[in-house]
């Protein structure tokens, strides 16, 4: 189980060896007319050049000990012009109970360091109010989608968009933890990434290390090179580091089964709906994907929300420890194998009671 300990996390940094990773390549469904790569987006003016915001371009900085990091990352067939409501998603994790109790998000900084934000979107109603880019060109679909699921969990946040990938969803340790270093320094107060790969680096460590140090939270997809067996682990990284909180992603199914390509481990912490997750598209309009990339923002808004300044419990959340403590306390509903288990970690993260869910939406383990 991870705790927290930021002092000791930095002084063993020196004992990690430095190696090369083969990146995740994005699983491509053909019922999707757009994907990743093709130019279909990329033509639209609107995706290269998001506004109001002129993004800030930062150099990158590459070194002998750079790995290759991608976005964990699957597309699923569907689209949209519009949304009359919350998500199904959104609205299992609590979204809005937590609006109609004050519990918005305001006052709290949230960084997506992923492959940029299309800022405007309409349904972002100008919340993202920072980009600082170490990457140029047009930007690709994952990053928008994941501050969308953010920002309609916790829509008075402000989200700060650090694009460290490039246009094929690839991006370097050195970039990601210059951007980690960024986010501190701009005062955010959580830190969501979805990304992921087999690197485990000085570079990326030294810098969530510092952010832990410094009470951000770090809130990670798990990965998706899972096997569909509990029983074997599959290690990514960041998700995998010990200052990260690592989320699984599971169906919107009764009993919420985990997805098949969810990565199961030791460091697994919660889980959250990471299947047919709908979020905005940078043209403006909606869409699908599957991953754990999708799962860590419900999971990211949801603190978000909790943290909101001035509420229930902004004073009582103070850094990763304080947050486990009210999630695992308050939270967190067990799934999957009764108790701890690497596929789930503690369980189910949502704002509502069980009674709650399942009066409302569907059927839950029965774990008492």
């Amino acid at each position: 189980m991870k705790f927290s300990a930021p002092s000791s996390i930095i002084l063993a940094l020196a004992t990690i060896s430095t190696c090369q990773v083969k990146a995740f390549l994005p699983v491509l469904k053909p019922t999707l007319s757009t994907s990743l790569h093709n130019n279909s987006v990329n033509k639209d003016k609107s995706v290269d050049t998001p506004s109001p915001i002129s993004p800030k371009i930062l150099p990158q900085d590459v070194t002998s000990e750079t790995a290759t990091v991608a976005t964990p990352f699957f597309l699923t067939g569907g689209e949209s012009k519009s949304i009359e409501e919350l998500p199904l998603g959104v609205r299992l994790t609590g979204g809005k109970k937590l609006r109609r109790e004050g519990l918005t998000g305001k006052g709290i900084k949230v960084a997506v360091i992923d492959d940029g934000i299309a800022a405007s979107h309409p349904g972002f109603d100008e919340k993202v109010v920072l980009q600082t880019w170490f990457q140029q060109g047009p930007i690709g679909p994952h990053g928008t989608h994941v501050a969308g699921t953010i920002h309609m969990m916790a829509p008075d946040a402000d989200i700060h968009d650090y694009r460290v990938m490039d246009n094929e969803g690839q991006g370097g340790d050195t970039i990601i933890a210059k951007a980690i270093r960024e986010a501190v320094a701009d005062g955010c107060d959580i830190i969501n990434m979805s990304i992921s790969g087999k690197s485990k680096t000085n570079t990326l460590r030294r810098a969530m290390g510092y952010a832990s140090y410094s009470g951000v939270i770090m809130v990670c997809a798990a990965g998706n090179k899972g096997d569909g067996n509990p029983l074997t682990n599959e290690i990514s990284f960041p998700a995998s580091f010990e200052d990260a909180i690592s989320v699984a992603a599971i169906s919107k199914k009764d009993n919420l089964p985990v997805a098949s390509f969810s990565e199961s481990n030791d460091q697994v912490d919660y889980a959250g709906i990471g299947v047919g997750v709908l979020s905005f598209k940078p043209d403006g309009n909606y869409q699908r994907f599957d991953g754990t990339s999708m799962a860590s923002p419900h999971v990211c808004g949801l603190i978000a929300a909790l943290m909101t300044k001035d509420a229930t419990y902004s004073e009582i959340i103070k850094d990763d420890s304080s947050l486990r403590k009210v999630l695992n306390e308050n939270f967190c509903i067990d799934i999957g194998t009764k108790g701890r288990d690497n596929a789930t970690g503690v369980g189910f993260l949502t704002y509502l009671t069980k009674e709650e869910f399942e009066g409302d939406f569907m059927d839950l383990p029965d774990h008492e």
